[in-house]
């Protein structure tokens, strides 16, 4: 009895275990949604961003309603830290450089913050959800 006991737990710490060392594979659509107030603007953003990730590398573009262009960044576990070259699409938005960096929750869900180059020192918060295919 002692001897099934025993392999039971040991399964059971192993499954735990492996689970636990499981990469997070941050591929596919993701919609952002996030907002940043300062004194001087208030933005919002809602682009759908495409990732590609290869060895911890991300690449891809994100597309929204005033902007669209190509991203790099890098994955490490359940962080994540990319940057999108937004084109502006309409005369709302300047070009910009925008940083994204969060971590992938238990939910699925990643939470975090991110700039515009075109405000100096503001940090606003964003979401960002996986589309299922």
């Amino acid at each position: 009895m002692k001897t099934i006991l025993a392999f039971f737990v040991a399964v059971a710490v192993i499954g735990v275990g492996s689970s636990a060392l499981a990469k997070t594979d941050f591929s596919g659509k993701w919609v952002v949604s996030g907002t940043l107030s300062s004194d001087s603007a208030e933005e919002t953003i809602s682009p759908t961003c495409t990732f590609k990730e290869s060895d911890g590398a991300l690449s891809g573009s994100c597309k929204g309603s005033s902007g669209l262009g190509s991203i790099d960044g890098a994955a490490d576990g359940d962080s994540v830290v990319w940057t999108w070259k937004r084109i502006a699409t309409n005369d709302k938005v300047l070009d910009a450089t925008i940083t994204f960096r969060g971590s992938l929750g238990s939910d699925g869900v990643i939470r975090g913050q991110w700039k515009d180059s075109n405000i100096d020192g503001e940090v606003g918060t964003f979401v960002a959800q996986r589309l299922k295919s």
